[in-house]
């Protein structure tokens, strides 16, 4: 019977030296390649993410290039009795490093008293491009 025993401790200590060989070339294989696949697609995603947020802080800076040109035209206004005169004019911005061109335009309502002005926002390097564009009413008062 103690001979069994030491059978069967042999046995099992072969066993064992067997299964932790650990992983085989297919397996290591697999894994790379699993690992690749993977790398590749969060590599792309970062990229698309990173130009929908340039885009999105273009957006942003232009929305507002324009409510600042809406907001320096209606202060413009105060204090003045004669009618906004109508027409289109642009000028150059700096905001956050860049340079910006801000076109307006004047336009005339059916109410004498009320202009319609139209801002668009594009960036200087290509003012034909435009970013951003903003419609806002300016009265007499």
């Amino acid at each position: 019977m103690a001979s069994d025993i030491g059978r069967a401790g042999a046995y099992q200590r072969q066993a064992a030296r067997l299964t932790n060989r650990g992983f085989t070339l297919i397996e290591l294989l697999i894994a790379v390649a699993v690992f690749a696949v993977v790398a590749v697609s969060v590599y792309t995603r970062s990229g698309d993410v990173l130009r929908q947020l340039a885009a999105l802080e273009d957006r942003t800076l232009a929305v507002w290039l324009a409510e600042n040109e809406l907001a320096a035209l209606r202060l413009a206004r105060l204090g003045v009795d004669a009618p906004m005169p109508t027409g289109k004019n642009s000028h150059q911005v700096a905001m956050s490093g860049r340079d910006w061109i801000v076109a307006v335009q004047i336009q005339d309502t059916t109410h004498p008293w009320l202009r319609r002005a139209d801002v668009a926002v594009a960036h200087a390097e290509s003012p034909e491009a435009t970013v951003s564009t903003l419609t806002g009413f300016i009265g007499r008062y």
